[in-house]
């Protein structure tokens, strides 16, 4: 395949053939006589270089910068998504390839520094999986080879170890369940809207923890600020929501405190808010709090169970359903956290 340069002086070549085999044919035909064929002969290859060397003089800029698209191209199949941009003022149709160019190298960067950070939260995920795991597992399998061979032979132990094989237990189902929820995450049907009694569903949710609020001594109090009307929205991601909000504020505040949940319009919003008097979050943990690799502190995780993604899919759930959360907590004295969803 031939370079433009290359094209453009086999073409102007062409030309000079061309014109001095009309010019022949002219001569053999006695249209021109000798001395005005040789004159036009020699007057159509001057013009001819003439217009080589001036396509020449506007075709070397082109050919450079195409020789540089063609090197910027082959470092960015190669990896090099760091380069600088390509910013050429002209002609027209070069300027319009190199914002093109541009842009889709901006985009495949922005979706291959993407695909890098979610690699890298998945390897983390599967580390702190692993470690998680670990225990519970190691617990079961002690507890379990001592009741076998009888190393725990008194009734008081034995009843100990089974406690604790039911705990340890609990809490591998715990972690299942919270990946299954994970793997679950999708966009609602917009087909599931429904129309929400916000009160109904409130004790739909609240009776499935009567039973662990009598054990644990505890009063989970409802508030509404005022009257709150029906409305459209996805039941299930909210029930899920707030099913979790309540299940952090149980596992991250001590027996026989309080739960309180506060309902409340703001303009076309519903807000809903699950307050405890709990350990707290310190500021610095704030800003990654609903990241799904991130641990405010491990022991938490390992003395409540779980895999710590609770707070990662209600705030996922939450932005499907156009909804936000907002956290309020000071360290020794208690969280607050506010699901906003809008009326649909």
């Amino acid at each position: 395949m031939f370079s433009i340069r290359t094209q453009v002086i086999i073409g102007v070549l062409s030309s000079i053939l061309l014109a001095s085999t009309i010019l022949g044919m002219a001569y053999k035909l006695m249209v021109f006589n000798g001395h005005t064929t040789a004159l036009l002969t020699i007057s159509a290859i001057i013009s001819s270089c003439l217009a080589l060397l001036i396509c020449s003089l506007f075709l070397t800029p082109l050919v450079k910068r195409i020789k540089v698209f063609n090197r910027k191209t082959k470092e960015f199949a190669n990896g090099n998504y760091k380069m600088e941009p390509i910013n050429f003022k002209s002609p027209r149709e070069i300027k319009e390839l190199s914002h093109s160019f541009n842009k889709m190298a901006k985009e495949i960067t922005e979706q291959m520094a993407q695909i890098k950070t979610e690699q890298q939260e998945k390897y983390e995920l599967i580390q702190n999986l692993a470690h998680d795991l670990k225990t519970p597992l190691s617990c079961i399998i002690s507890y379990s080879e001592g009741l076998k061979e009888g190393i725990i032979a008194a009734p008081k132990d034995r009843d100990a170890a089974y406690e604790s094989l039911i705990k340890q237990s609990k809490r591998l189902s715990n972690m299942f369940d919270e990946l299954t929820n994970v793997a679950a995450l999708e966009l609602p049907n917009k087909d599931s809207i429904e129309m929400i009694q916000i009160d109904q569903l409130l004790i739909t949710i609240l009776s499935g923890y009567e039973q662990r609020m009598k054990l644990d001594l505890r009063n989970l109090e409802v508030n509404f600020c005022s009257q709150l009307e029906p409305f459209k929205q996805y039941p299930r991601p909210l029930e899920r929501i707030l099913t979790n909000l309540i299940d952090n504020a149980l596992k991250f505040s001590p027996t026989g405190s309080p739960v309180n949940l506060t309902l409340s319009e703001n303009g076309e919003r519903i807000e809903i808010s699950v307050q405890d008097e709990g350990i707290g979050i310190q500021p610095e943990h704030l800003p990654r709090l609903f990241e799904r690799t991130f641990r405010v502190e491990h022991s938490r995780n390992n003395e409540t169970g779980g895999s710590g993604l609770g707070l990662y899919i209600a705030n996922e759930l939450a932005k499907q359903i156009g909804g936000t959360i907002n956290v309020e907590s000071t360290p020794e004295v208690g969280t607050k956290m506010t699901v906003s969803i809008p009326r649909l």
